[in-house]
């Protein structure tokens, strides 16, 4: 992939991301969680987002211990994506 693509899918994962900052799937539901599961419910899908977004930046710096670290962000946001899905199914 060209490494001028990176950033413009940084971007877009950005764009995601504040989507969901706004918009909350399910939010009546959510909003009635407490403690963690809502932090979860709320938040951890637009942290999913960010995480991609980074990792998307990373891959396209020439810094190569940056482009190194860009697979263990991107399965941090899978990870953090697994969270949220478990969390939002139960709230459901």
């Amino acid at each position: 992939m060209p490494d001028n693509l990176w950033p413009v899918l940084g971007v877009g994962a950005l764009v995601v991301a504040g989507i969901f900052v706004v918009f909350v799937p399910g939010a009546e539901k959510v909003n009635a969680l407490d403690g963690l599961r809502f932090v979860i419910a709320r938040w951890f899908h637009s942290l999913v987002w960010v995480l991609l977004a980074a990792s998307f930046f990373m891959r396209g710096t020439a810094h190569e211990t940056m482009r190194e670290w860009a697979n263990p962000v991107a399965m941090l946001g899978g990870l953090a994506y697994v969270v949220y899905i478990v969390t939002f199914m139960q709230v459901k």
